[in-house]
């Protein structure tokens, strides 16, 4: 379980650094003014200052951030304050309180105002190079998706039958078999199923494996079928990636990679217009606690397993970061585009009600996806 927890909190902070390294680079390349790129976030645990840049290690490690002077639309102004130590000699003050003493050991130090020029801010720079930073994040986790699917497809998956669904009261059930087991000793599901099949009413003996290891089980497949299930109660599902040419990868992973962005886009659109009109489909939505399950699972895998699921979130992370929704780097690119048209840009006290409102809701929809997880750990 610490080992899972582990490797999930470092994808995470991987993915995202990656995220912000493209701003990094393209804010760089537009010799924007970076005043910090931060390891995990605040609080601040330490920093190094090189140059006009601080790099700083924080104390939550799930990923990182840029800051970019004239981001949030402050481009007019022309101070920055910067904390700098003027001196290293140090005092002792002496305080006495209820005749006691205490002695504080301090630093003078002084806020010095720097002046930043004002053609290095984010806010003055033309419309095109802003959105390029803008969505470097997201071409960042593209390419980084990209291209593990092609390492995946250069190396190959061993194939694996895993158990996704297990029925209540059923054979699996009651012998201890849960979803997400892995059944060792067997390639493709139709395999396992005509060996099922061939053996009901006979006690027979099945390895399963998952994140917590290895363990062997008797079970009884049942003559008599209940409509819609199987002698076990159990669905399965296969994987595996056969190995391909070099050439032949690069094109399978584009392929892929296309197919998930066309899936999430798609599945996007289902679910606003399921919010209004149709089936809900929010109850189907994985959150931080279904991340975790998958990860655990795919680590149980393999390597290769787990690296196609880093692949997946980052093409996922890439596909719902360029959606124009506030708060996200496609809605900021979408008042980039407003700022073109009509010639001025959008009102910065607007701007940031319209992401305030966008960023709450992005946490009621995790909040909510992580209900749906919980829920489903239950059932």
């Amino acid at each position: 379980m610490i080992l899972n927890i582990i490797i999930f909190i470092a994808i995470l902070a991987v993915l995202v650094l990656v995220h912000e390294f493209g701003h990094f680079l393209s804010a760089k390349k537009f010799k924007m003014y970076v005043q910090e790129f931060g390891f995990g976030f605040p609080p601040k645990i330490k920093g190094w200052q090189k140059k006009e840049t601080l790099w700083s290690i924080n104390a939550v490690p799930l990923g990182g951030f840029v800051k970019i002077a004239g981001e949030d639309g402050d481009g007019e102004s022309e101070l920055k304050a910067e904390e700098k130590i003027v001196s290293q000699e140090e005092f002792v003050e002496v305080i006495k309180t209820d005749s006691k003493e205490f002695i504080v050991d301090e630093k003078i130090s002084e806020i010095e105002e720097e002046k930043i020029p004002k053609e290095r801010y984010f806010s003055s720079k033309p419309i095109w190079q802003r959105i390029i930073v803008l969505v470097s994040g997201v071409a960042m986790n593209f390419i980084l998706g990209w291209f593990i699917l092609v390492v995946v497809f250069i190396i190959g998956t061993k194939p694996v039958v895993v158990v996704s669904q297990v029925a209540k009261d059923s054979p699996a059930y009651s012998a201890g078999i849960e979803a997400g087991d892995k059944i060792v000793g067997y390639s493709s599901a139709d395999d396992f199923i005509s060996f099922i099949n061939s053996h009901k009413g006979d006690k027979i003996s099945l390895t399963v494996q998952n994140g917590s290891g290895s363990k062997t089980i008797e079970v009884v497949p049942r003559v008599n079928v209940p409509a819609g299930e199987g002698p076990l109660g159990v669905a399965l599902s296969s994987g595996g990636v056969q190995k391909e040419p070099f050439f032949t990868a690069i094109w399978e992973a584009t392929k892929v990679s296309w197919q998930i962005f066309v899936m999430i886009y798609t599945t996007l659109f289902n679910l606003i217009i399921g919010f209004f009109y149709g089936p809900n489909l929010f109850k189907y939505m994985s959150g931080p606690i279904g991340i975790f399950q998958a990860t655990s699972q795919a680590t149980s895998l393999g390597i290769g397993y787990l690296a196609n699921l880093v692949a997946f979130i980052s093409l996922n992370l890439a596909a719902l970061n360029i959606f124009p929704f506030p708060a996200l780097d496609g809605g900021r690119v979408l008042f980039l585009i407003i700022e073109k048209i009509k010639g001025s840009p959008v009102k910065l006290r607007t701007q940031q009600w319209v992401n305030g409102i966008g960023f709450a809701l992005l946490l009621v929809l995790v909040l909510a996806a992580s209900i749906q997880d919980v829920l489903r750990l239950f059932h």
